[in-house]
């Protein structure tokens, strides 16, 4: 392959040296080998995030594969709070308890009102009447292949728990945003990120002192940030 003989770009000129530039190719190679399989795996659950509106693409819903009722004494969970907390030292899950997507999963507040009162539930409509259901605090522990979910009625004698699993594309997907993951994988996806900051800056480098002009690499920089600002400014408040 030929080289452009004016030397690497954006490079001072006292770096511009035989060693330099195997030292960035060594750099570029093994950080791309370190970072490859993950590459691939975040490519492909990037697509899948990034076009499951426009193109429907379904990573399935978690499949309920098992329920069981825990005892407990009545009374001795006092809010949604603590039935997170009860649930984590029972089943011994990982990961932090949360409320249930689309609201606080606990009522008002997720406890008891002021004086010891329970907070009263929604109204429903069954068998052609308005009903008051009885009021549920639930809490979830998300992990990257299954979810587990606790509901609990103040005051009853039991704990219902609930475990879904989820398919390979959505375990897929929860490991592209570290969902219930411990911190290991959080430094091993930094590292990762810096594998792909590493090879993109070596990358550009090395394409510079291989390929083209000046002109040619300005074009495809600048067109690519052109597209993203056009493509993002519609959506943008």
């Amino acid at each position: 392959m030929a080289f452009n003989q004016s030397g690497l770009f954006f490079v001072p000129k006292g770096w511009q040296s035989a060693t330099f530039l195997r030292w960035l190719k060594r750099i570029h190679a093994w950080t791309g080998f370190w970072g490859a399989l993950f590459f691939l795996m975040m490519g492909i659950s990037g697509f899948l995030l990034n076009h499951r509106g426009q193109m429907k693409i379904d990573t399935g819903e978690p499949v309920e594969v098992s329920k069981v009722e825990l005892p407990v004494a009545p009374g001795a969970i006092a809010d949604a709070e603590a039935l997170g907390k009860w649930a984590k030292k029972t089943l011994g899950l990982p990961g932090r308890a949360q409320p249930p997507r689309g609201g606080p999963g606990g009522g008002e507040g997720g406890g008891p009102r002021p004086g010891g009162s329970k907070p009263g539930g929604e109204t429903e409509r069954f068998v052609g009447k308005d009903v008051k259901a009885a009021e549920t605090w639930t809490r979830t522990f998300n992990m990257p292949d299954a979810r587990v979910t606790v509901d609990y009625v103040p005051g009853a004698n039991h704990v219902t728990a609930k475990r879904e699993a989820n398919g390979f594309l959505g375990t897929l997907k929860n490991m592209h945003k570290g969902v219930g993951l411990p911190i290991g994988w959080v430094l091993l996806i930094d590292t990762v990120a810096g594998a792909l900051i590493t090879m993109s800056v070596t990358g550009y480098l090395l394409w510079s002192r291989m390929h083209g002009t000046r002109l040619l690499a300005g074009a495809l920089a600048g067109g690519s940030l052109v597209w993203a600002v056009a493509a993002a400014f519609p959506a943008m408040g």
